[in-house]
């Protein structure tokens, strides 16, 4: 038991003299949820993993898991992260060997497709990996979508590598002791790549020399593949990629493979040479019984190609857009889908069929977006027409016209692409139960959610404020507002039952002159809402502390905001606010934090009046006698 939370389960790897050990954990205030956890011991990695730690949580991709918070215990330093479920590329490819069979080419340029942007985000904030590998790709249950993990090895761009990188995954100048690179993740990805393609370990696939790479004579790329994925092999600085977005624009070109699907494994190898491509031979006979050619796929390998990311219905994607033509990619996402905000032309997309076709790089990349839809398993029409409005809202000069096929509307068609991108991320925060409705959600879904919080003695405004709250992550900020216009209203619907599903309630009495405290643990990106039993007629002092992410705001017991949202601070509060009084604190960071919440009631004081002192009724002195008699004993 670590700090009284995690509770470790079992030992992923290690114990490791520069990763340290992977422990599979549950997180016991958060509702058993599993976790991951590194334990490192050696000071030289503490140091490392303190000084990169909060760069990695700062990342928010939905393909890289959540970096939490971090201990330390005695000697060790430990790091927490989310669980991600799903299967790593190296189970899967071990469970295609079972069956004579190997990733085939459309699998691994989706996969690098998909990857690539992922790299770009965690060399855009100056780290590397550092060991990209098989086992270090996870495709994910939920989507199918891969997910990079174990940032064990995680360095600067410009530091000394690490040793401990997985065997033949990482070049040669790595181990020679050349300063961290971004073309060092690119070229363990091109390996991880032919890996896949072959099902061969590294060093089976270097030629004799060392200099070149090898692959079976059955596997047939398309020049461009090939040329691609050799420059991601090569360690030549004049021919390596400068960086991931170049590799990535470079494979964009690239047409989607005819074989989409997994391929019989081939046993042959020869050199791979750039100038020369592969002849298909004719395949080897199978070593498994032949099965008849109508033969169906039994219920147990159905169930198997499923845990394989959910790839058939990417695949059956890719296949119908291979019949149908070019320019199915962008009737597919686009055509008739029209808004009805403005009129169209013969050359809008919702108008009608075009004479002309997109190139196939916008062919393929409509493609993969439609596969990512169906895998998120999102309304297409309501995608669309949420898009669209993005698109129509950014530029209302257009009128409502949206981007045709024309090469003048190349611009508009990248920004609409790179809008569905960004609504996507955005979507695949949401759990795949509230993702499939979106496009039928309706102001009845959530309010019985806000009912039962306000008959708990939730005042309304703080209720809106807990769907804001869950807003922000969802919509842009001028789309936030209390229920906007449709299709955003359906992530407002979705953020706010997202919000209200688990709200705790917290519940403390302010006694006069003795503070009560109050800790508690907040999740990330969740909220906390403390009920506060004020005496009548008393004020309030609240002293909150936090993590500087987290933000208060104090409302009254009549729903006003006593206390705008902004840092955790102490207030002092008016004798009128009465009582409940309720403190809503979220947590904007990327990992959980405590908070702890001191209050006092203060009682008004009573106007002292100073007391009246009774006054002595003053006796006047005798006169004095200006002639007086003589004393006869003095004479005087």
């Amino acid at each position: 038991m670590l700090v009284e939370r995690y509770r470790l389960e079992e030992r992923l790897s290690g114990p490791d003299p520069v990763q340290g050990s992977l422990w599979r954990g549950v997180d016991l205030l958060a509702g058993e949820i599993p976790v991951v956890l590194r334990q490192v011991e050696s000071p030289v990695s503490k140091q490392r993993l303190q000084r990169h730690w909060p760069v990695l949580q700062a990342i928010l991709h939905p393909q890289i898991p959540r970096c939490g918070e971090q201990l330390e215990l005695g000697e060790a330093l430990w790091t927490v992260r989310d669980w991600q479920e799903g299967v790593s590329y190296a189970q899967l490819l071990h469970q295609r060997e079972q069956r004579q069979m190997l990733f085939g080419p459309g699998e691994v340029l989706l996969l690098l497709r998909q990857l690539l942007p992922v790299l770009a985000v965690v060399h855009g904030r100056g780290l590397v990996h550092g060991d990209v590998n098989p086992r270090n790709l996870l495709r994910r249950s939920a989507d199918g979508l891969p997910v990079l993990l174990d940032f064990g090895l995680v360095q600067a761009e410009g530091e000394n590598p690490l040793a401990g990188a997985t065997s033949g995954y990482a070049p040669r100048a790595q181990g020679r002791g050349e300063c961290c690179a971004a073309w060092m993740d690119l070229h363990a990805l091109g390996v991880s790549s032919l890996v896949l393609l072959t099902g061969r370990p590294p060093e089976q696939l270097l030629a004799p020399s060392g200099e070149s790479w090898c692959w079976p004579e059955q596997l047939v790329l398309t020049a461009d593949f090939q040329e691609a994925l050799q420059r991601l092999l090569s360690e030549d600085p004049q021919r390596r990629f400068a960086d991931a977005a170049s590799a990535l624009a470079a494979l964009k070109s690239v047409p989607m493979p005819e074989q989409s699907g997994p391929m019989a494994r081939a046993d042959r190898t020869v050199p791979l040479a750039p100038q020369a491509i592969a002849v298909a031979e004719p395949a080897l006979p199978s070593l498994t019984p032949a099965a008849p050619p109508s033969r169906r796929l039994s219920r147990l390998e159905e169930r198997e190609l499923g845990a394989e990311g959910r790839l058939w219905p990417v695949v059956g994607a890719l296949a119908l857009s291979a019949l149908v033509g070019s320019a199915i990619g962008w009737f597919l996402l686009s055509r008739h889908a029209s808004l009805g905000k403005g009129p169209s032309t013969a050359t809008d997309v919702v108008g009608q069929p075009q004479a002309t076709s997109l190139p196939p790089a916008e062919v393929d990349e409509r493609q993969q977006l439609l596969s990512r839809l169906r895998a998120l398993q999102v309304d297409r029409a309501w995608f669309l027409k949420l898009v669209n409005t993005a698109v129509l809202d950014r530029f209302p000069e257009r009128g409502g016209r949206l981007p045709s096929d024309d090469l003048e509307d190349a611009p508009l068609r990248r920004v609409w692409n790179e809008l569905a991108e960004d609504w996507l991320a955005r979507i695949e925060q949401l759990p795949p139960t509230l993702r499939s409705r979106l496009g039928s959600l309706n102001q009845d879904d959530w309010s019985v959610q806000r009912a039962e919080l306000v008959k708990q003695g939730v005042t309304p405004r703080a209720v809106e404020q807990l769907v804001s709250a869950g807003a922000r992550d969802l919509l842009p900020g001028d789309a936030r507002g209390l229920q906007p216009e449709e299709p955003y209203r359906q992530l407002w619907y979705a953020a706010a039952i997202e919000s209200l599903r688990d709200v705790q309630i917290e519940q403390v009495e302010a006694k006069p002159r003795i503070a009560t405290n109050l800790s508690l643990r907040i999740p990330a990106g969740g909220a906390r809402l403390i009920s506060v039993i004020v005496p009548a007629g008393a004020g309030l002092v609240l002293g909150i502390n936090g993590t500087p992410l987290m933000e208060m705001t104090v409302f009254g017991a009549d729903g006003d905001v006593r206390a705008e949202r902004g840092p955790l601070r102490v207030s002092t509060l008016p004798p009128d606010l009465g009582s409940p009084v309720q403190v809503l604190i979220t947590n904007d960071g990327v990992s959980s934090g405590s908070m702890t919440l001191s209050c006092r009631a203060d009682q008004p004081r009573l106007r002292q009046q100073k007391p009246v002192l009774e006054r002595r009724r003053r006796v006047p002195l005798p006169e004095i006698d200006a002639e007086p008699i003589p004393d006869p004993a003095t004479g005087e």
